[in-house]
């Protein structure tokens, strides 16, 4: 089983109507803000955060405590206009511990957090980028690139949701994809065939440990050139 948190800021799109019609900027830079205190504050627990719509984050939060999700939501709520809470439990895939998470999150009290689910739980990611993106950005310039990337992910999301799975932009060449527990090589060796691509695969309690890992076979397939998807368990 995989936990996936969503923390949402109840009401943002209300408070966005609120500051008047010159508020891109301001609101640009509070999210910004508030993402890099809650990646920062998971990170240091071994979670992840997955921005998605920004009033709406993600957070990979396998085997943290309640109390550990709780400073994520306070790190949070430190930094944002509204009110914040927090809904995690599990599932197979990634889609279905979202879709079980959001399923309790409208009954959750602002500034509280609701975790659920018990179950052993891990995380399997792939680190997947585009081969040639130097050359290919020299060539194409920054729009054009950013717009092919914008393709690969629509199209490995297509197939990643087929099987429970979500794939999120890093920027430059790099997606994240996080995998089903189940037949998750055959899905990512089926990824890497959409484009010019290669994947690492990555099996740990945490995500930040399975980040780091899918980091280190993403390296060695840059190496050793001989393989276009390489796995690491811890």
């Amino acid at each position: 089983m995989i936990r996936i948190a969503v923390l949402e800021q109840i009401g943002y799109r209300e408070w966005t109507e609120s500051i008047g019609s010159d508020r891109e900027w301001k609101i640009q830079e509070i999210q910004a803000g508030i993402y890099r205190e809650a990646q920062r504050t998971a990170t240091r627990h071994g979670a992840f955060v997955l921005p998605l719509r920004y009033d709406y984050m993600v957070v990979i939060t396998s085997n943290l405590t309640e109390d550990e999700e709780k400073e994520i939501l306070e790190s949070v709520s430190s930094l944002s206009p509204v009110a914040v809470r927090l809904s995690s439990d599990i599932g197979p895939t990634p889609l279905d511990a979202e879709s079980n998470a959001w399923s309790h999150l409208g009954k959750i009290e602002p500034g509280r957090i609701g975790h659920f689910g018990n179950s052993n739980e891990f995380v399997v990611v792939s680190h997947i980028d585009l081969n040639n993106i130097k050359a290919i950005t020299e060539k194409l310039g920054a729009f054009k690139t950013y717009t092919i990337m914008l393709n690969i992910l629509e199209r490995i999301n297509k197939v990643s949701n087929e099987k429970g799975g979500l794939a999120q932009y890093l920027g430059g060449d790099n997606i994240l994809v996080l995998l089903p527990h189940k037949n998750y090589e055959e899905l990512v060796r089926k990824l890497v065939e959409i484009d010019d691509l290669k994947g690492s695969i990555a099996v740990a309690p945490r995500a930040r440990d399975a980040m780091e890992l899918a980091a280190e076979a993403l390296h060695e397939i840059r190496l050793k050139r001989n393989t276009k998807v390489l796995k690491k368990i811890l």
